[in-house]
């Protein structure tokens, strides 16, 4: 009964955010966009740099283990990224108590489509094979990464760190919206200047 409660909450959740997302225009819209294309770029850097010392070869014989609790780590954020993309949203399996986007090939996303949570955890055994320069450069460009995730929240009025799961039953149940924080106008919202978040 649970793996369908689940189930059915994500389908209705992704349903909610997408028919919201039909509802921003103009500028702010276009905000949105230049933060989740710049997200994107971060992530992927973030792969390369632990793909340079061989990180998935690491995560293959581990199988994952970091991923085991991964439920709730994919938030409203890393939806609004397929939705801009018009990328196929994957299905995930909450039929296990593995991570629901973990697959017998490994993640269902591609690097930079992954959770914020995922794509900036190293396990000592990763963090052991990077120079001492490469962990500083790896997390000042998390820092970059959180900033732009903290931005939207900020331009949203609402909180998404808890996952696209929770905030279906935390919002959307209570307040019958997912996107907008309470009294939130995207019409009317000035939002935040990209341009300041480099």
């Amino acid at each position: 009964m649970k793996t369908i409660c689940e189930a059915e909450a994500w389908n209705a959740a992704v349903n909610a955010v997408r028919k919201e997302v039909n509802s921003l225009t103009g500028p702010f819209l276009e905000k949105v966009g230049i933060l989740l294309s710049d997200m994107k770029g971060l992530k992927k850097f973030l792969y390369e740099l632990t793909k340079s010392v061989e990180g998935e070869a690491v995560c293959a014989i581990c199988q994952g283990r970091c991923c085991e609790t991964g439920k709730y780590h994919f938030t409203v954020i890393d939806l609004l990224v397929y939705i801009f993309d018009g990328k196929e949203l994957f299905t995930p399996d909450f039929s296990s108590k593995r991570c629901p986007y973990l697959g017998c090939t490994g993640c269902f996303m591609a690097p930079e489509y992954r959770p914020f949570n995922c794509i900036t955890f190293n396990c000592e055994q990763l963090e052991s094979l990077l120079r001492h320069s490469d962990i500083q450069e790896f997390y000042g460009v998390e820092r970059k990464l959180r900033i732009k995730y903290n931005a939207l929240e900020d331009m949203f009025g609402n909180k998404f760190v808890y996952g696209l799961l929770a905030n279906y039953e935390r919002d959307y149940l209570n307040a019958g919206t997912i996107l907008f924080g309470g009294g939130f106008d995207p019409k009317s919202h000035g939002g935040c200047n990209v341009n300041h978040l480099q």
